[in-house]
C-alpha cells in the first residue's frame, strides 16, 4: 500500500441538501458568471504551461527517490531523508492533481482539461509504483531498532505516529515486488470510478421535460433536483422518471462498470490478505468494523420511526399513496422563499456564531480569497465538495440555486473547507488531511448548529414547522438514507465476494429489497427506483465504503451540536481542536477526545430518540397551524 495516505483525493462532500435546487433555466456558460462567484486557481497555476513544466519536473525528480532504496534501515537520518523526500514528490504530485481535477470539473465537455487529470491519475500511479519498496522496507526494521532510530533522531519525532500506523499494517503489507505490482494497478483499477463520473456527467441525456409553467427544457441532474421540490406532482413524477429511465437504460453498462470496481476492491484486499474489502476499508482506517455493523443493526431498528415520519409527510401531502417522487416535495408553506447567495453568506455567518469569532472570521475570508465556485454553469461536474492541497486554498464547489436547503449546503461545504484550513495551519503536511470517517462531521455540525440557531430564531408555528421538516428530511437523507446504501454496498460486496455475479437485475432486486427494509409500505415504489443504485457516486469511489461514514457523521454531529449549544466554551473548543488536528491521531481516538465514542451504539441509539422528538415537535407544531 501507498507509503503514505492519500492526500490529494477531493472530499466528495455532497451536501445531503445539494440536490434541493430550485432554478429551472438552462445552467449559464462558466463565462456569464461574475468572477466574484467562481473559485480563484490562479495561486495554483496561472495557466496550463505552468501546470505542464511542473509536471516535466515531478517527472524528472521522481526516479531520484530510488536512491533511498536499500537504506531506510542504514539509521535515523536515511529514514527521515527518504520520508521527506517522499514529502516533497507527494505536494508536488498533489499540486498537480488537485489542479487539474478541479479544471477539469468546472467544465466536462473541455477536453484538454480532462486529459490533464488523467495524466495527473498516471502521474500519481508511478509515483507509487516508484515507492511500492517504502512500506515493505519500513517493516523489515526490528520494532526496537524503529523506536532507537525515533528517539534518537531529531526531526523524525514527528513522525511517531505516522510510523505506528505503518507498523499496524505489518499483516497487510506485501514485499517490495507484490507492493510495486499493485501500485501499478491502481490506475487501470481506478478508470471505473472515471468512466462511471464521465458517462453521467458528460454522455448521458436526460431528455426533455415540460416545467409546471408550460416551458419544455433539457432535464439536467440539477433541473432533476429543483423539480423533485416542486409542487407540482405531475412535473415531479416526470422528471423523476426521466432521469431514472435514463439510468435504467445504461444498467448493464453500469452494472458491469460497477462489478468491475467491487471486484478490483476485493481483488486488492485479497491481495494483502484481508478477509473481506470492507474489513480493508475499515481497518486501514484505523475503524473497527462493529462500527458499521452497529450502523446498519440500528437504522434498521430505527426503520418504524423513518415511516412514522414519512406517514406524517403522506398526510400533509394530501396524497393517498406516498410515491417515490413525493419524498422531497414541500408539505409546507416555505417561509423563506427564494434566498439571494449573499444573504445566504449572511443567514450562515449568523447562524455559525456559537463557533465563535474566530471561526466566522475564517468563513468571511474565504469569499474575500476566491475560495468558492457558487452557481451551476453547463458541463460544471454536479453536486457540492471541498477540495485543496496543503498549500492552496480550501475551495468549495457548489451549484446553488436559491433556497433554504442550498443555505445549508453552504455551511456544510464550508465546514470542510475551514477543517481543512484550520488542520493545515496546524499541522506539519503528513498530519494536515483527515481520515474519511472524521471528514463528514465537521460538515454536519455546521448544519446542525445552523438549524438549531434559526429553529431558536423562528418568529411563526409556520417557519418552525417548515424548519422541522427540513431537518427532518435532512436527518432521513443523513442518517437512514445513507445507512440504507451502506447497507447494499456492504451486501454487494458479499455477493461478488462468494461469487455471484453482479448484474443489473441481481443489483436492482438487491437495492429493492434493502429499500423495503427501511421504507416499508410507507412509500409506493416505482420498479424504477430498483435501479437507483446506478447513479450513486460514492459507490464509485476508490476509497470504497464511504457512506457509512455519513450516517456516523450525521450521529456525532448531532452530539456536538448539542455539546457547543449547551456546554459553550468548553465543547466548542473540543470540536474545534479536533479539527486543528488533522490525521495526527486515529479518528475514532479524536472523535472520543471531542466528547463522542463510536465505538458504541448508544451514540446511535440517542440520535433516534432525537429524530422520534423532532417529529414529535413538528406534530405539535403543525397542530397549530
Amino acid at each position: 500500500m501507498p507509503f503514505m495516505p492519500a492526500l490529494k483525493h477531493l472530499v466528495l462532500a455532497v451536501s445531503l441538501a445539494a440536490a434541493a435546487a430550485t432554478a429551472t433555466a438552462q445552467p449559464r456558460e462558466r463565462s456569464e458568471i461574475p468572477d466574484q462567484y467562481k473559485w480563484d486557481l490562479s495561486s495554483m497555476y496561472a495557466s496550463a504551461q505552468a501546470w505542464e513544466a511542473d509536471a516535466k519536473r515531478l517527472q524528472a525528480l521522481m526516479p531520484k527517490i530510488k536512491t533511498h532504496q536499500g537504506h531506510l534501515g542504514d539509521s535515523g537520518a536515511a529514514l527521515l531523508a527518504a520520508i521527506q523526500q517522499y514529502e516533497e514528490l507527494n505536494l508536488l504530485m498533489e499540486r498537480l492533481y488537485v489542479y487539474a481535477g478541479m479544471k477539469s470539473f468546472e467544465d466536462m465537455r473541455i477536453g484538454d482539461n480532462s486529459a490533464r487529470y488523467s495524466r495527473a491519475q498516471a502521474l500519481e500511479a508511478e509515483l507509487n509504483t516508484l515507492t511500492a519498496f517504502m512500506s515493505p522496507e519500513l517493516l523489515a526494521i526490528p520494532e526496537t531498532e524503529l523506536n532507537r532510530m525515533v528517539a534518537s533522531t531529531p526531526g523524525l519525532q514527528v513522525y511517531r505516529h505516522f510510523l505506528d500506523e505503518q507498523v499496524r499494517m505489518r499483516p497487510y503489507t506485501l514485499s517490495e515486488k507484490e507492493e510495486s505490482l499493485l501500485a501499478m494497478a491502481s490506475d487501470p483499477l481506478g478508470k471505473f470510478s472515471s468512466g462511471f463520473s464521465a458517462l453521467e456527467n458528460a454522455d448521458m441525456v436526460f431528455g426533455k421535460v415540460r416545467t409546471p409553467d408550460g416551458t419544455t427544457v433539457e432535464l439536467t441532474k440539477g433541473l432533476y433536483g429543483s423539480a423533485l421540490y416542486s409542487d407540482d406532482r405531475a412535473y415531479r413524477e416526470a422528471a423523476w422518471k426521466g432521469l431514472f429511465s435514463t439510468y435504467e437504460q445504461f444498467g448493464n453498462t453500469l452494472a458491469a462498470n460497477y462489478e468491475g470496481h467491487v471486484k478490483g476492491r476485493i481483488f486488492a484486499a485479497r491481495a494483502r490478505g484481508f478477509d473481506s474489502a470492507l474489513q480493508a476499508a475499515t481497518y486501514t482506517n484505523g475503524i473497527p468494523q462493529e462500527v458499521y455493523f452497529n450502523v446498519v443493526k440500528v437504522a434498521r431498528e430505527g426503520a418504524p420511526q423513518l415511516q412514522r415520519f414519512l406517514e406524517l409527510r403522506r398526510k400533509e401531502l394530501g396524497v393517498e399513496q406516498l410515491q417515490v417522487w413525493d419524498m422531497y416535495a414541500p408539505t409546507i408553506e416555505n417561509a423563506y422563499g427564494e434566498i439571494d447567495f449573499e444573504e445566504a453568506k449572511n443567514i450562515v455567518a449568523e447562524g455559525l456564531k456559537p463557533l465563535g469569532e474566530d471561526y466566522i472570521a475564517l468563513y468571511w475570508k474565504g469569499f474575500d480569497e476566491g475560495w468558492v465556485d457558487a452557481f451551476e454553469s453547463a458541463g460544471k461536474r454536479g453536486g457540492a465538495y471541498s477540495w485543496g492541497m496543503y498549500d492552496s486554498k480550501p475551495y468549495l464547489s457548489m451549484n446553488y440555486q436559491g433556497n433554504l436547503n442550498d443555505v445549508s449546503t453552504l455551511a456544510h461545504e464550508y465546514g470542510h473547507s475551514l477543517h481543512s484550513y484550520m488542520a493545515r495551519q496546524a499541522q506539519p503536511y503528513l498530519y494536515a488531511d483527515y481520515r474519511t470517517f472524521i471528514a463528514e462531521i465537521a460538515s454536519m455540525t455546521n448544519e446542525a448548529i445552523l438549524f438549531q440557531s434559526m429553529l431558536a430564531h423562528a418568529e411563526t408555528p409556520q417557519a418552525r414547522a417548515y424548519l422541522l421538516q427540513q431537518y427532518l428530511d435532512e436527518f432521513r437523507g443523513g442518517f437512514f438514507r445513507q445507512a440504507s446504501f451502506a447497507d447494499f454496498e456492504m451486501q454487494a460486496h458479499a455477493m461478488a465476494e462468494r461469487g455471484d455475479a453482479l448484474t443489473k437485475d441481481s443489483l436492482n432486486q438487491l437495492y429493492a429489497d434493502v429499500f423495503n427494509a427501511y421504507y416499508g409500505d410507507a412509500v409506493v415504489v416505482d420498479p424504477l427506483n430498483a435501479s437507483e443504485w446506478s447513479r450513486i457516486p460514492h459507490f464509485m469511489r476508490t476509497d470504497n465504503f464511504y457512506v457509512y461514514q455519513y450516517a456516523t457523521s450525521f450521529v456525532a454531529a448531532n452530539a456536538l451540536a448539542r455539546a457547543i449549544l449547551e456546554e459553550g466554551e468548553p465543547a466548542r473548543e473540543r470540536f474545534l481542536e479536533m479539527l486543528r488536528s488533522g490525521s495526527s491521531d486515529y479518528p475514532i481516538e479524536l472523535l472520543k477526545k471531542a466528547g463522542v465514542d463510536m465505538t458504541s451504539p448508544e451514540p446511535i441509539y440517542a440520535a433516534l430518540g432525537v429524530f422520534e422528538d423532532l417529529v414529535d415537535q413538528l406534530e405539535a407544531t403543525l397542530e397549530q397551524i
